[in-house]
């Protein structure tokens, strides 16, 4: 079964040349170079993935992203960049991207990227790793200041299952795994995670994640 895509990016020649790629590895493309274009294709008929550039003229990737998100909280979106900064890296992660993909990635790493997004998980390109390590374990240091503004517990509105369904996301594990783990439907856990995300105010399972990590949560269920 071929898996839709829609690839969003001004540059025509790229473009075209991923979509042949992709077209290669059993995706069927639609194309869209601007951002009324991918909105439109959106609005007719949904994807199952969404491949975004960061760069896109007039507003930006971003907030085509999210514009997507306001409509469809659950559409993986991988963006797709050229850009190695960690500020951008973290604003796609902040604004709901599943994915974040360098343009001069190989080809296998992109597919093998989008198939971790459309199981459930979170790509990033393979030289931004250790930055994503370091944004997590950074992440206590950088909410100091947000701390007083806190409630006591920020995971009091979730269920026990939620909690559990949070533990197994901070462990990175994809919907399929937990779905096993924990002896439910795919689609349960989907909704749990939806629910999780809005109690918590976060957009994405990486910024779950880093909460449930960042605020002790792990720590607590551990012990």
């Amino acid at each position: 079964m071929l898996i839709r895509l829609l690839l969003v990016d001004d540059h025509t020649l790229l473009r075209v040349a991923l979509g042949d790629m992709l077209s290669q590895h059993g995706y069927q493309v639609e194309h869209a170079g601007t951002e009324i274009e991918a909105l439109s294709a959106l609005a007719k008929s949904p994807p199952d993935v969404v491949l975004l550039d960061l760069r896109m003229p007039g507003s930006g990737g971003l907030e085509v992203l999210k514009r997507i998100r306001s409509r469809d909280s659950e559409l993986p979106v991988v963006m797709l960049t050229s850009s190695d900064e960690e500020r951008d890296l973290l604003q796609a992660l902040q604004a709901g991207a599943n994915g974040y993909l360098v343009k001069d990635a190989e080809p296998a790493e992109l597919i093998q990227g989008l198939e971790k997004v459309l199981a459930g998980q979170t790509a990033v390109a393979s030289r931004l790793t250790d930055t994503l390590v370091q944004m997590m374990a950074g992440g206590r240091s950088q909410r100091e200041g947000a701390e007083a503004s806190r409630p006591p517990d920020p995971f009091a509105a979730l269920t026990p299952r939620e909690r559990e369904i949070l533990m197994h996301v901070a462990r990175a594990e994809s919907n399929k795994v937990i779905a096993r783990e924990l002896g439910v439907s795919d689609g349960t856990v989907k909704l749990h995670i939806k629910s999780i995300l809005r109690k918590l105010g976060v957009k994405s399972r990486v910024e779950a994640a880093v909460k449930a990590v960042d605020l002790g949560l792990t720590r607590r269920e551990k012990g």
